[in-house]
């Protein structure tokens, strides 16, 4: 994993800033305030897959196994949760990626976000309290300075095996409770002796 360097930080800011109502404005509040998280539009420059952060780093390790690019991906501190940029328009043919894998009902289904949608990304010098890179955006590997996304059809694949690899999420533990009825019909029943 390659961290982004100070003459990465420019290209990389002007394409974070895309995402963003203003870029002039968002560039020059990140250069004042190096390490502030970036709240970014989805929909713009990438959208976004959102799925467990145990899957995520699964299916990480799968794609990074059979060789495919890995593009930025963000794991949430105070969620379970992870995100990978994957490019836009991803989330028009997400269900269909999707469509054939079967989903245990306790693990939510790894969903698309887009136009809409705002996601949190740390700075390129984190200060890491609400979002850290799970996988850090690579400009030296993306085209022209603008990272390189990870591919939606390799990814939705990975997630599947991953989800095959981690088996059902552990079912919580039962709580045996005793209803206020099932006391009453105790207390009431005839006591029988011997």
């Amino acid at each position: 994993m390659k961290t982004c360097g100070a003459a990465e930080e420019a290209t990389l800011s002007a394409w974070f800033a895309a995402a963003t109502p203003d870029p002039d404005t968002a560039v020059n509040l990140w250069r004042e305030y190096p390490h502030r998280a970036r709240r970014l539009w989805c929909g713009v420059t990438f959208d976004i897959v959102m799925a467990d952060r145990s899957l995520i780093a699964v299916a990480y390790r799968l794609l990074a196994k059979y060789e495919q690019p890995l593009g930025p991906a963000v794991q949430f501190t105070s969620l379970r949760s992870a995100a990978v940029l994957v490019p836009a328009g991803t989330a028009q043919k997400w269900q269909g990626l999707m469509a054939t894998a079967q989903w245990p009902e306790r693990r939510p289904r790894p969903v698309c976000l887009s136009t809409g949608h705002r996601i949190i990304v740390p700075a390129p010098l984190p200060a890491g309290w609400l979002v850290q890179w799970l996988e850090p955006p690579d400009v030296e590997q993306g085209i022209g300075g603008i990272p390189l996304l990870t591919s939606p059809a390799p990814l939705a694949r990975c997630i599947t095996e991953a989800k095959a690899l981690l088996g059902p999420p552990p079912r919580p533990p039962l709580r045996r409770t005793v209803s206020a009825s099932s006391f009453r019909s105790l207390l009431h029943s005839p006591q029988r002796t011997l």
